[in-house]
Formats: C-alpha cells, structure tokens, sequence
C-alpha cells in the first residue's frame, strides 16, 4: 500500500469516527428524551442532519448503536485497566489514581453515555449484554486486584478489597449523574478532587502529617483549598 493510500485511510477512519460520534451523541440525546424505545433511526438521522439511507453506512440497526455504547463505555475502561495491570513500573496507588482520572473524565465529558448505557442494560441486544455484564465484572476484579496489591505492600490500609473496589468504581460513575455541560471547562479540578478522596480513603497516612495537631491542621487546610474553588 503506497504513503498516499495509508493517508487516505487514515483520513476515511478519521472522519468515520467523527461521524459515528456524532450520531452516538444525537442518539444519546433523544434516548434521554424520548426513551431508548421511542426513538427511532429516522429521529437519528433528523438530529444528526443526514438522510436514514446514509445513515445505514454507519449502523444497520438502533441497536447498533448500544453495542456502540458498550464498547466505548464498558470495552474501553477494560482495555485501559489491563494496560494498568500490564504496568510493573506503576505502584498501586499510581494505577488507582490513573484509573480514577480517566474514568473521571470520560463520565464528565460523556455522562449521557454511560446514563443511558445505565439505563438500557435490560434490553441490550446480545452479545452485547452479555459483553457488558461480563466487562464489568472484569473491571471489578482488576480495581480489586490493584486495590489488594496495595494492601500487600503497605500502601494501602487494610480494608475489605470488594466492597473498597465497588465503593471507588461508584463514586466515579456517579459523577454521570450530576456533570454539567459546563463541568467540562473544569475537568481537572474535578478529577482531582475525585483521586483525591480516593487516595485518602485507601493510602497508609505519612507518619508526618498523621502526627498530631499539625498534620490535622495541614489537613484541613488542604481540604478547604480543594473546597474552595467548588464554592
């Protein structure tokens, strides 16, 4: 294949994500309207300003855009936790608070996406229920692994390792349920603030700061600087 082929490839893979991602978010929106079920492709292709035969050069069915769903929200969380696990370089506090970023940020630039994944796991056509429900017991058992490795090398404090795991995974989720369009303008402070009670509610406290008055008062400090921007 020449240079010039491989471009325009490249450029045509490009420019059919583009689309597709523009057809799931138009779809994401009437699903949240409409309802999943009264929303038709002739609705989609209206939003998406495209006719419903060019539509079906993208999805040949309104199913196919929630196994779209399930692999961008469900598949791609678990493809980025086994990257994690294949990371020796990475302690677990470092993997934990990768995961949490990300997930994080993905829940705050797409959370209709994962609302109506949410929402819609009853009548998701198979395989893909089954690859869902089966991603998010994989992704369960890697946050619950990192979570061990933690407790094992004294980073962690000890704790009950699923209910820890089912505890993080549901208060990054959840941030779906509240984003505004406007959160996305402060993704990072958000993310960070998420990490951050992660870390503090799983990491083995310095000797240092845990010690007496003055690490409270450090404390406190630190969480109203955190806070404040929130306000």
């Amino acid at each position: 294949m020449s240079t010039a082929e491989k471009s325009g490839k490249a450029t045509g893979s490009r420019r059919r994500e583009l689309i597709v991602g523009e057809v799931l978010d138009a779809a994401t929106e009437l699903f949240a309207v409409k309802g999943y079920e009264a929303t038709s492709l002739q609705d989609i292709a209206d939003a998406v300003g495209v006719s419903r035969p060019a539509l079906y050069h993208y999805l040949s069915s309104k199913e196919d855009l929630l196994v779209m769903l399930v692999e961008g929200v469900s598949q791609s969380l678990v493809a980025m936790l086994e990257e994690l696990h294949a990371r020796p370089d990475l302690a677990p506090a470092e993997k934990i608070a990768n995961f949490t970023d990300q997930l994080v940020r993905e829940r705050v630039r797409y959370p209709g996406r994962f609302r109506i994944l949410d929402r819609s796991e009853t009548v998701l056509p198979e395989p893909a229920r089954t690859d869902h429900l089966e991603a998010k017991r994989r992704i369960l058992r890697e946050v619950v692994t990192i979570i061990e490795d933690g407790v094992r090398v004294g980073q962690f404090v000890p704790v009950d390792a699923r209910t820890t795991a089912l505890s993080v995974i549901g208060m990054c989720n959840w941030v779906a349920w509240w984003a505004r369009p406007e959160d996305t303008a402060r993704v990072e402070s958000i993310a960070e603030t998420v990490n951050s009670l992660v870390q503090r509610m799983l990491r083995v406290p310095d000797e240092q700061e845990a010690d007496g008055a003055p690490g409270l008062v450090r404390e406190i400090r630190e969480r109203l600087d955190r806070l404040e921007p929130l306000l």
